[in-house]
Parts: C-alpha cells; structure tokens; sequence
C-alpha cells in the first residue's frame, strides 16, 4: 500500500491485490485473475480491475499473499505467473510512486493511460514520450526541436491516445494530417500550413528512430510520407509602418508591459537579433560602445556559434533593463499579444508576432545597403539559401535601384519619331 498526494493537503491510500471474478469460474475451475486497484481518500474510494490474461484454479489462489500455489510439485507455470503478477503491481505501483513524488493527481484512468503508455512495443504515444526525452537527454535535439516534438505528441493524443503500432499506416498518416489541417488554435483560426507540415515532419522522424531501435515494424511508406514544404511569404514592417511604431513611444499611453514589449522589439528590429537571444539578453554581451558579441541560443548545446553584431545608436536608444538584464519582458505569449495591440494602436494591417522584426531588419539592411552577405553574417546564418528569405525589398525599391541604370543614358531615350 503508498500513499498518492492528489490534491493540496489531500492524501490518497493506494493498494493493489489479486482479484477475481467467482461468478465467472468456468468448468474446469479456473479462473481470469486482475489486479484491483484502490485509490482512495476519507468519504471516497476509486477501485478498478487491470486484467492479467492469466486463468488459474480458483482454489490455488493464494488472495492474502496474492500469489498463484502450483498446481503440482516442480510446476513451472506457478512460477511464470507469478512473475508476471510481480511485475505487474510493480508497474503500476512505480507509476503511482511517480505521481506521489511529483504531487499530481492521480485516477484509475489516468493509470490506465499510464499503463498503456509504459509498453512502449505497444503505445505509439508511450514510445514518442520515453524516446523525447531520451534524445533531450542525450543533446541529440535543440530545445526548440524539443518543444516541437512536445507539440506533435499533444496534437497526436488528441488524435488518437491509443494508438498502437500495428494501426500505423499511410491510410493513418493520411487521416492525421487531414484532421491536423482542421485543428484551431485557441482564437478560432486553422492552424496554419507550417504547423501542419512540422507536425508531420516530427511524426516521421519518430517513427524513423521507432523503426531503427525496437521490435516493431514501421511500412516504409510512412517514413517517406510526401510533405512537401510550401513557403510563405514572410511578414515584415516597411519604414512608414516602423515610424508608426516608434511613434506610439509614450509610457503615459501604453501600460508598462506594452512599452517594454515595444522596446524590446523595435531593438530587434534594428539589431536583427532573435526572440530567444532577445530573452537571454546581457549588458555583458557589449563588449564595447558599438559592438554585442554572444552565443545564439539556437542549437547552442549541439552547435554554439559566436557571433558579433553592430549596435547602431537608435537601437541602443530601446534598450531599458535592469540586474544585468537588457530588457525585462513578459512571458513569450503576453509578448506576442502586446504586439498584436501596439499593430493596432499603430494602424498596422499585418499580423506581427516576435519573428516579424528579424525580418524588418532583414528589409532595413536589403533597403539601406543592399548586401545580402553582410546580411547573412548580422544573422548568423551558415547558409545564404536561408538568408534569402530575410532579404526582403518592396516595389518602390525595386524601381529606385533600377533606375540608377538610367543615369548614363540621360537625354538619350527620347528618339525621333517615336
């Protein structure tokens, strides 16, 4: 028997035993043997019966020590099922030890799931957890790699919590990304086609490292499932509309979350520095008036990279934090949505979220000085093709540069009787 912490200040008795069912004894007299499992607080009692798959005399069950007794001398059977019943309890009492420990709320169903998950040659879902973390563990996977893979799971229990590796199939991998394409967000709105496409892409790498490493068997077909990338067009902020930001600049207007949120991104946009650099940001990274020199957090723990990026004046002018700290920002989400109202404050049609003034800076460096190579080092890229993405430049641009051919040809276009 343990004791399972349910609830604040609230103690849960748990205990398991053999159980049967004596009405069901067939003629031969034997009988389905369970585990019962009682969870239980003062006033209430949780009890339900984990079948074994086991048939045994009714008469040599042995319910106080909850052991079988042979059914003659040297009988190896005895022994076997008795060993499978050991095994048993101690799973299901190692998971019930787990949510003791961790202080969470604990159910026979949730211990049916629990249970389900910890044969991992049977739960897809177990598997995907146990092998998540492993890979984290091992430094095999950036920590975004790792939010990524919790994000797949979740969608994939929504799905299908109980999905077992012979149900894998193209036909499932159809119906997933059918039902992915379907799925909205918290504000009502579909997901969109690069959500569904990481989700697809991380359920094959699963099932790629499933196939590679336990007895299970995973159709080709599936590891190479057609997902095709289709680029979006990227969001980023022209001059005019970055004006329109730095405009609403007033701590008398904003409440203080919308103001350091501003900041914080009008740096970013001037700087080109990512959101998880922007979170980790340090006076100690300016190693001089001009200059910030740091380790990008992206594939920090499998590839650090070291980069140096000019300060210019009017990004310096955002910067406001404290205790070492550039900025001091909000949880990643109030972020985002303290964007949302300073694009509306600011009369901005487009969605800006965090990324967006990477972007911008990307516009800035492409308008102002035109060298996506320079760009591509202010970015910390290693490869162009991924700069190219960041090189945004509108019309109006376009055709400023264009006409610069002209200067040599002035006076001469207009030819007679033309």
């Amino acid at each position: 028997m343990g004791i399972v912490n349910n609830e604040p200040g609230t103690m849960f008795k748990f205990s398991t035993k053999l159980h049967v069912h004596k009405h069901r004894v067939k003629k031969n007299g034997y009988v389905a043997i369970n585990i019962q499992v009682n969870i239980s607080t003062p006033g209430n009692l949780d009890r339900d019966y984990f079948p074994l798959s086991l048939d045994w005399p009714l008469e040599l069950i042995d319910f106080d020590q909850s052991i079988l007794n042979p059914r003659f001398k040297g009988d190896s059977d005895a022994n076997d099922f008795n060993m499978i019943i050991m095994s048993e309890r101690s799973r299901i009492n190692e998971i019930a030890k787990i949510y003791r420990l961790s202080g969470r709320y604990l159910n026979t169903d949730i211990l049916k799931r629990e249970l389900f998950y910890f044969d991992t040659s049977k739960s897809v879902i177990g598997y995907f957890i146990k092998r998540r973390r492993e890979l984290m563990r091992l430094k095999v996977i950036s920590e975004q790699t790792w939010k990524n893979y919790g994000s797949t799971i979740k969608a994939l229990e929504e799905f299908n919590q109980n999905l077992r590796w012979d149900q894998v199939s193209v036909k499932f991998m159809f119906e997933f990304r059918s039902w992915l394409k379907k799925r909205r967000k918290a504000n009502g709105n579909l997901i969109s086609h690069n959500t569904v496409w990481t989700r697809i892409k991380d359920i094959k790498a699963l099932f790629g490292n499933a196939k590679d490493e336990i007895q299970v068997f995973v159709p080709q077909d599936v590891i190479d499932f057609p997902n095709p990338y289709v680029e979006s067009e990227s969001t980023y902020l022209n001059k005019e509309e970055i004006v329109r930001l730095i405009q609403q600049m007033d701590a008398d207007v904003l409440n203080p979350t919308q103001f350091n949120v501003l900041k914080a991104f009008l740096f970013c946009c001037f700087s080109g520095i990512r959101i998880s650099d922007l979170y980790n940001s340090k006076y100690s990274w300016m190693f001089s008036d001009n200059f910030m020199k740091f380790t990008m957090q992206k594939n920090s723990e499998r590839k650090p990279k070291t980069i140096t990026i000019p300060l210019i004046p009017i990004a310096k002018v955002f910067i406001y934090g404290t205790n070492g700290n550039l900025f001091e920002l909000p949880t990643m989400q109030e972020y985002n949505r303290s964007l949302k109202d300073l694009a509306g404050f600011a009369k901005i049609d487009k969605v800006i979220t965090s990324h967006v003034a990477r972007h911008t800076f990307g516009y800035l460096i492409m308008k102002y000085v035109g060298d996506i190579y320079l760009l591509k080092k202010l970015l910390g890229h290693s490869k162009i093709a991924t700069t190219e993405k960041y090189a945004h430049v509108d019309d109006e641009d376009n055709y400023e540069k264009t006409l610069q051919i002209q200067g040599d040809f002035e006076g001469l276009w207009k030819m007679k009787n033309v």
